[in-house]
């Protein structure tokens, strides 16, 4: 069959009008990004009153992204200091030092979004009851690392932590979080902070 060039131009012309429909029930599907508080709220209130948050065992100030335990050195990291809303962060944790540790394991750690009544952990139980994060003392040899890529949504942190029935409430809004390792024994907390943007 021959195809003139206007046959051709004009059927480049509905392929680039579909495209951008498609785009655009594409944006339309992926939501309009974070539907939370914006800024530096308050603080994080859940309209579910069964909603217990996770209030992790961090007592004193969160450390940099070094620390030093009584027999090496740790290092949190992370790529990037901003985020979009449905995108995922990167955080790894390593032994830079020259001996073992003992940590939690790899669950021990908090995503917490900044407030003016401090951090607060942006997950909870909706059962009504304290949730448990996992944890058991476990070696973390020099050669050791834990490596976590966290999609910034609502239902891939609360799903994060296996075999545990976790919600994210209110919604994730724009603003300062951080991601806090909390599991290094006879060490201070780690953190590393992120903006999350719409």
């Amino acid at each position: 069959m021959d195809r003139t060039r206007r046959d051709l131009l004009g059927r480049g012309a509905l392929a680039a009008i579909g495209t951008v429909g498609l785009a655009g029930c594409l944006d339309f599907a992926a939501g309009d990004g974070p539907q939370g508080p914006e800024g530096t709220p308050e603080t994080l209130t859940c309209e579910d009153d069964a909603f217990d948050r996770l209030d992790p065992p961090i007592d004193g100030p969160v450390e940099g992204t070094l620390v030093d335990t009584p027999s090496t050195r740790l290092e949190l990291s992370s790529e990037g200091s901003a985020e979009t809303y449905g995108q995922s962060v990167r955080v790894v944790l390593r032994n830079t030092g020259d001996a073992a540790t003992t940590t939690l394991g790899e669950h021990a750690y908090a995503i917490q979004r900044e407030t003016a009544s401090g951090w607060l952990d942006v997950r909870g139980s909706t059962t009504g009851e304290t949730a448990e994060l996992p944890q058991a003392e476990e070696a973390f040899e020099t050669t050791g690392a834990y490596s976590w890529e966290i999609r910034l949504d609502e239902s891939a942190i609360a799903s994060a932590v296996p075999d545990l029935d976790l919600e994210v409430c209110p919604p994730l809004g724009p603003g300062t979080h951080r991601f806090v390792y909390w599991g290094a024994v006879d060490a201070p907390p780690l953190g590393v902070e992120f903006d999350l943007i719409g």
